[in-house]
Parts: C-alpha cells; sequence; structure tokens
C-alpha cells in the first residue's frame, strides 16, 4: 500500500520544530529592542555630558570645588548630572568629572576634561 502525505505524528513535529524557531526569532527582536533603547539612551546620556562640558568650559567663572548633582531635561528624556570638581597638581588648571545618567534607565555615561582654574 502506498501512502501520500504526511502522518500526523510528523505534522505535530514539524510544527514543534518551527513554532521553536519562530520563538527564537521573537526573542532576538526583543534583544535587539532593548538594545537600540539602551543606546538610545546613552546617546541621549552622552549629549548632555558634552552639553555640560561645554557649558562649565566656556563659563568665564570656575565651577567650585567638590561634588554637585542637577537635573537635566533633553529631548523629551530627564537625566541627572553628577559633576566633581578637583584641583590638579598644577594650580592653573582643575579636573572635571561628569557622570550622567538617564532618569529611567541605569546606563551611566562618563566625560572628564580640564579647564582652567580662573
Amino acid at each position: 500500500m502506498t501512502r501520500n502525505g504526511f502522518t500526523l505524528l510528523e505534522m505535530l513535529v514539524a510544527l514543534a520544530v518551527f513554532s521553536i524557531a519562530a520563538l527564537a526569532l521573537l526573542r532576538l527582536d526583543a534583544v535587539a529592542v532593548a538594545t537600540a533603547t539602551e543606546l538610545k539612551a546613552r546617546e541621549g546620556a552622552m549629549l548632555v555630558a558634552e552639553n555640560e562640558a561645554a557649558r562649565i568650559a566656556t563659563d568665564p567663572a570656575a565651577p567650585p570645588l567638590g561634588v554637585a548633582s542637577r537635573r537635566v531635561a533633553n529631548g523629551g528624556q530627564n537625566f541627572v548630572v553628577g559633576q566633581s570638581v578637583a584641583p590638579t597638581p598644577d594650580q592653573r588648571l582643575l579636573r572635571v568629572d561628569l557622570a550622567v545618567r538617564g532618569a529611567d534607565v541605569p546606563a551611566t555615561v562618563r566625560l572628564t576634561f580640564i579647564r582652567s582654574a580662573r
């Protein structure tokens, strides 16, 4: 007797293999979306850090020594900017460390630069 077609068991196995592959693709898509979201947050934090560095570097008055923190909104996102200002061995220069993180994303961007103490 010749048979044409597939048995029910063969169809169930094929369906199981297909569903496992589809679930793997869905998981890959979810990881890609999460990565893109984190990258966007890091990019925004870097932009805020660079803006803060430009603001501090171009301010005629030197920033006060010590640690400070403030909230900044940029591009519809909220960020927390941590600032640490310390003297360098050369008394004419200050070291400024910035740490920026998104209010709802734990990724932190760090930026350090040197500016005149005057």
